[in-house]
């Protein structure tokens, strides 16, 4: 999952009305790889507090680069020695690091472990109550951190203990400004209590916290004008910007039942300006999906493994470097790069991805997890 990062929020606001309006051209930006694994695990984040402070998070282990090299460490001794599919990294201030890793379905006993970093050591957090599974986090403070479930449940960490809280409605994605100024989105069923998204019938749901209690704040609702009974509408994301500037991304849609030609999907783009909720541009341009983004220092966003944004609103298309060469790179091999996750460094204008990249060749393909950093 690659994370969005709230220093673009300048940029976006000169963005938003612009993107997708310009044809993808050519940057001359590319990504060269800093690091390529040939026996390692999934590389699932990465977090930089500063040029020679870099982690990435891998399914057991974790990288650090202290400015001499990629150099592997284990994961905290609390979390045991387990096998995790999902790992996250989330700033806790400006040098503080939460590390949360959950296995692929959370058995009893094998709740996901979350450890702070203090940039000397990792210090344990108690496992969230009932085991929870973890959907989003955000992290306002080493005291301060916010934990969704992806059902209807939230948790809070106050420094001393996680305190549980029932929601009115389900919730997966979580942003805010400040630690009274919380949004959380989801979706809920407005005609029944159906037991999850993939039934038919729900629609978006925001809820926001003022520092006393989670109320909900009323949003559109969505519905086909030819009727489709099996339709959701549904948000999946949410990026604070300011008090007064909240975007909510989400998704209308229906599930097939039969030979009927189907609604045409739609995407769900929203915008909170203190008062009440109006609808952001919806373009197709190749620039326009939401997020996540990564501010490139003052020069622009990046998109994704193959999108950059400029500040005057120009998409430009992100190339590849050459793999180096290995007896695994067939001659004339095809490459591409998928990237689970991209972070900015602080004081730089570099932007750093890992992910994997496939080779393939002769109808054959191979996989390697891999670091880039990107050259402009």
């Amino acid at each position: 999952m690659v994370k969005v990062n709230l220093a673009i929020a300048a940029i976006l606001v000169l963005f938003v009305t612009v993107v997708g309006l310009r044809a993808v051209i050519d940057s001359g930006k590319t990504w060269t790889y800093d690091k390529v694994f040939e026996e390692t695990g999934e590389l699932y984040d990465v977090m930089a507090t500063a040029d020679d402070d870099v982690w990435v998070a891998g399914d057991s282990f974790l990288l650090h680069d202290d400015g001499t090299g990629w150099q592997r460490r284990p994961l905290p001794a609390s979390f045991g020695g387990g096998l995790f599919e999902h790992v996250r990294f989330d700033a806790v201030g400006s040098s503080g690091i939460l590390l949360t890793a959950s296995m692929d379905e959370t058995e009893e006993g094998e709740s996901p472990r979350m450890a702070r970093w203090d940039g000397s050591r990792w210090t344990a957090l108690p496992g969230l109550p009932d085991g929870h599974p973890v959907a989003d986090v955000r992290a306002f403070a080493a005291d301060d951190i916010w934990v969704l479930d992806g059902d209807a449940g939230a948790s809070h960490w106050d420094g001393v203990r996680w305190t549980a809280m029932d929601l009115p409605v389900a919730v997966t994605a979580l942003d805010g400004v400040a630690s009274g100024d919380l949004w959380a989105v989801g979706y809920h069923y407005p005609d029944g209590p159906d037991e999850g998204l993939g039934l038919p019938g729900a629609q978006p749901a925001t809820l926001h916290w003022d520092g006393r209690a989670w109320r909900s704040v009323p949003t559109p609702e969505y519905h086909y004008s030819v009727p489709a009974p099996e339709q959701l509408a549904y948000f999946t994301d949410v990026v604070a910007l300011a008090k007064d500037d909240i975007r909510v991304y989400g998704d209308h849609t229906s599930i097939p039942e039969d030979d009927e030609p189907d609604p045409a999907p739609e995407a769900l783009r929203l915008r909170w300006n203190g008062t009440g909720w109006t609808k952001l541009p919806n373009s197709k341009g190749a620039c326009s999906d939401r997020g996540p983004w990564v501010r490139d220092g003052e020069h622009g966003v990046v998109l994704s493994a193959s999108r950059y944004l400029t500040a005057g609103g120009n998409c430009e298309g992100i190339s590849l470097s050459e793999l180096p060469s290995a007896d695994w790179i067939g001659s004339g091999a095809r490459q591409s790069l998928r990237l689970n996750a991209i972070a900015a460094v602080p004081g730089t204008d570099k932007v750093l991805g890992v992910g994997s990249v496939e080779v393939t060749h002769d109808g054959s393909s191979a996989n390697r997890s891999a670091i880039v950093s990107l050259k402009r």
